[in-house]
């Protein structure tokens, strides 16, 4: 299965902070991939342009990029943050992608199933509005593409579960393993 990371945000804008995790998302996926290249090899790994200004001519940008391979898969890696009482993983995709939609079952029964971390809201969300937060994310790749939240940086109980970049990375190095 051939399958492409993105990492969420970029250099300029790095994300969300997690106090507990002492990392952005940026800073943080950078870490992760670091320890599942280890793990696994090479990965195609992309990075958005901190030079685009327009989120969303920065979310296309990325995805022509994308779009010039013929990946199974398109995952892009942040957490998300809120109160300290919000909690739970969630995995977004486009509304009409079957396989979007299986990958983001798979991936957040992983998740859920190996760190206890509790699924938000049914822990899949479809995005169907282009007004939805990571829309353009899941909609202008060609690949069936997740938008992945484990955990809430901003939940203390959450990042215990989670516990390090490299912990994240076995996660996602199991969930590979599952849809290989």
């Amino acid at each position: 299965m051939n399958i492409a990371f993105v990492i969420g945000h970029h250099k300029k804008s790095k994300g969300a902070f997690s106090s507990y995790l002492s990392a952005n998302e940026f800073d943080f996926y950078t870490d992760v991939i670091k320890h599942l290249e280890y793990k696994t090899g090479k990965l195609n790994l992309f990075y958005h342009n901190s030079d685009v200004s327009s989120y969303t001519e920065r979310i296309k940008e990325t995805a022509s990029k994308l779009n010039k391979f013929n990946f199974d898969l398109v995952i892009e890696l942040h957490f998300n943050a809120a109160t300290p009482q919000a909690n739970g993983c969630e995995t977004l995709y486009y509304f009409n992608s079957k396989k979007g939609k299986e990958f983001a079952h798979i991936f957040t029964d992983t998740v859920c199933g190996i760190t206890g971390i509790k699924s938000r809201n049914g822990g899949v969300k479809a995005l169907v509005n282009k007004k939805d937060r990571g829309f353009a994310s899941v909609y202008y790749p060609k690949a069936p593409t997740i938008l992945i939240e484990p955990f809430f940086g901003t939940n203390d109980n959450d990042c215990v579960k989670i516990g390090s970049a490299e912990n994240m990375a076995c996660i996602l190095q199991e969930f590979l393993n599952q849809i290989k």
